[in-house]
């Protein structure tokens, strides 16, 4: 699912009465909002949304990488990446549990 199927999806079964241009701006802004946060967040770089689930910035350990055609080895540094956890009712959803209110 792109942005773009997020926006016109809030068009076709959320019945807002709101521009498709002004629907773009909130759905871009909520992301932008998001990343933002995961990047410079104060929270332990965390992000936590009710019902959904939880964004958090792990540090990646060192590695050795292998090119596959050359067998070369070469080490990829420490890095930083996200990882997400899902909330209980999505989770439930998921596995066709009821989810309650």
């Amino acid at each position: 699912m792109t942005k773009a199927d997020i926006v016109n999806w809030i068009i076709e079964n959320k019945n807002v009465s709101l521009p498709k241009k002004d629907i773009a701006d909130v759905v871009n802004r909520v992301f932008e909002l998001i990343a933002d946060e995961i990047v410079n967040g104060e929270d332990e770089h965390k992000i936590q949304i009710s019902g959904f689930g939880t964004f958090v910035v792990k540090k990646r350990a060192p590695k050795i990488g292998r090119n596959p055609k050359t067998k070369e080895e070469k080490l990829i540094p420490e890095r930083l990446g996200v990882s997400f956890k899902m909330g209980k009712k999505l989770q439930k959803a998921l596995n066709g549990e009821k989810v309650g209110a």
